[in-house]
């Protein structure tokens, strides 16, 4: 499907990127697709400072455009002949807009349409109940389907292929530095095996493990494997870290300060299982080849289905979900009950289960 010309191979171009960090990751074939692509243009990549630390060491010729928060000024922007927008906002397209870039591209969605000069349709389905999946749609909702492959149809609607569409990052050797030189203050060894666990969440989350969860699972593993487990968290989570601290001794935790992105991707890499909910750090892992239990609460397991090489997904089935809220909207037994009624057993024979055809790890007998 073709919205208008292809895109030239000499034209400069804004790539615009997800502001979450999971999106982002998502994102990161579309970039490789677009700097093969413009042989002899130019490419800006904008996105936030933490997120664009991930492509360090690539796509040398790229220009990086650091975009907080509110996403800086159209004379920024200005200067390019074409912006692709892998935001759905409405702010973004503005923006592209205000700065004058007379090829606009992205998703028709959130009444931006008319701010485009190219506007691709998302996919809709009808509002009956998916397969596995617990609440009907009301109308025709946007089909939920993993970003990689929408971006996908974004760059082929202009004639740019993408020949490969599975998120990788390329570790660096000073992002493994970073993350051994942690693991040694915790009295970790370059090449100790150990269980990486993403054990923040942001206050209030529905997307958060429960800290009940995580101590169950926590207990267990620690009594079913002699792993020591290294617990992460982002910046603003803490809280949710401490929470889920089970006080066992081969608990470590990486909280003061937390680990930066680029370090994330290395202790992730060099983990023999990532355990996380399913929130950015699961797709930094995924896109390092580590082998992953997410845990899934609100979001529909079809928005990240794309390749998952070695995961194990563990959700429940309610009648509220997959709603997507970030806060549960609900009161009593069924507040948050897509995260509170995972059974811990699931999550602990996941993560046996993939340690043992992941890393061929002898799994002792239960004590």
């Amino acid at each position: 499907m073709s919205l208008g010309p292809a895109l030239a191979r000499d034209a400069r171009v804004l790539l615009r990127l997800p502001a979450w960090l999971g999106d982002f990751v998502m994102s990161e074939p579309i970039v490789r697709a677009l700097d093969h692509w413009l042989a002899g243009g130019t490419l800006t990549l904008a996105a936030r400072g933490a997120h664009l630390a991930l492509l360090e060491g690539r796509f040398a010729r790229a220009r990086r455009l650091v975009v907080e928060e509110r996403g800086g000024t159209a004379r920024a922007w200005s200067g390019h002949d074409a912006a692709i927008l892998c935001t759905g906002s409405f702010r973004s397209a503005w923006r592209a807009f205000r700065a004058g870039i007379p090829r606009r591209i992205g998703f028709a969605r959130d009444g931006r349409a008319f701010l485009l000069s190219d506007a691709l349709v998302p996919a809709r389905e009808r509002g009956a109940t998916p397969l596995a999946l617990g609440r009907p749609g009301s109308g025709k909702r946007f089909l939920p389907r993993p970003l990689e492959r929408s971006l996908t149809e974004l760059l082929g609607s202009v004639g740019v292929p993408v020949l490969d569409t599975r998120p990788w990052l390329e570790l660096q050797e000073g992002w493994i530095a970073a993350a051994r030189a942690r693991r040694a203050k915790l009295d970790l060894g370059p090449s100790e095996p150990y269980l990486l666990v993403n054990a923040g969440a942001r206050p209030g989350s529905a997307k958060g493990v429960p800290a009940e969860l995580w101590r169950a699972v926590l207990g267990e593993l620690c009594r079913r494997t002699d792993l020591p487990l290294l617990l992460v968290c982002g910046p603003g989570e803490e809280a949710a870290l401490a929470a889920a601290h089970p006080g066992l001794r081969a608990v470590r935790a990486v909280h003061d300060p937390p680990a930066a992105l680029p370090e994330l991707a290395a202790l992730c890499a060099e983990a023999e299982l990532v355990l996380t909910s399913d929130s950015g750090p699961r797709h930094v892992a995924r896109a390092v080849a580590a082998a992953v239990v997410s845990v899934a609460g609100p979001t529909d397991p079809r928005h990240t289905a794309g390749a998952r090489g070695r995961e194990e997904l563990v959700r429940t089935l309610v009648p509220c979900g997959p709603c997507h809220r970030e806060h549960c909207p609900l009161v009593g037994p069924e507040q948050h009950a897509c995260m509170t009624l995972v059974e811990p057993e699931r999550v602990v024979a996941a993560a046996l289960g993939l340690l043992e055809r992941a890393r061929s790890v002898t799994i002792p007998t239960p004590r």
